[in-house]
């Protein structure tokens, strides 16, 4: 598990690195801050929904090791509406948020999480 935690770690590194370039973007870039602005919701919520599913397998993860007979679900359904209300938000404000990239930024976690691991094992391997 500590892998799994300095993997998180990275993650929200780059994370917060991509939002401060979309924050410098949204303010140097008047003319695309709708597009910035959709970036940086989505971003946020895939950041929130990767850090909730991270304590759903941590609290997995400490089940399996008590060998408890507790049911513990992985949040699906509560990881989902939240990118639905950032969807709902997006299309609420349409001339404020651009739906498209709020849309692109809810993969940006689950794509640095995936890129991170195969970078990693590649190291691994040399």
């Amino acid at each position: 598990m500590d892998d799994f935690s300095a993997h998180l770690k990275t993650v929200q590194r780059i994370t917060i690195f991509f939002l401060s370039f979309c924050f410098m973007g949204w303010a140097v870039m008047p003319s695309y801050r709708g597009l910035f602005a959709g970036l940086i919701l989505g971003t946020v919520v895939s950041w929130l929904n990767a850090r909730y599913l991270a304590w759903k397998i941590e609290q997995l993860a400490q089940a399996v090791l008590e060998k408890s007979n507790r049911k513990i679900n992985l949040g699906f359904i509560t990881r989902a509406s939240i990118a639905l209300l950032a969807v709902v938000i997006a299309y609420r404000f349409q001339d404020q948020i651009a739906l498209s990239t709020t849309l692109a930024g809810l993969f940006f976690s689950q794509l640095a999480t995936l890129l991170l691991g195969i970078i990693s094992r590649w190291k691994a391997g040399k």
